[in-house]
């Protein structure tokens, strides 16, 4: 189910808040830049103190091809990815669709 902000929190707070434990991918074009900002967010997450651990997804190192980034924050340590995301920020329409998929049930995704 997709809400948009106005009415997001109707009824009322999310429930079953998880606090340093999720997996976030985001979805880009190969070739754009992304790998610099990607890795600029995981540090950031590591320099807060936070378990992170995150992982480049290059079919191919062809610019212009899809490329995914995983990140996994672990109040555990734990490092290995996860089969689902709980944040998807997309920005390649050519995958969208596919991306969904592995969105659990109440996630976010940003596009």
């Amino acid at each position: 189910m997709v809400k948009d902000v106005e009415t997001a929190h109707k009824d009322g707070p999310p429930q079953g808040t998880n606090v340093n434990d999720f997996c976030m991918t985001i979805c880009t074009v190969n070739g754009s830049g992304s790998a610099t900002a990607n890795t600029t967010l995981l540090r950031s997450l590591f320099h807060m103190g936070i378990p992170v651990s995150g992982k480049n997804i290059f079919p191919s190192n062809i610019k212009g091809l899809p490329t995914w980034f995983s990140i996994r924050v672990s109040k555990d340590g734990y490092l290995a990815r996860v089969a689902h995301d709980d944040i998807i920020v997309q920005m390649n329409p050519m995958t969208f669709e596919e991306d969904l998929k592995f969105n659990v049930s109440g996630g976010v995704v940003f596009y």
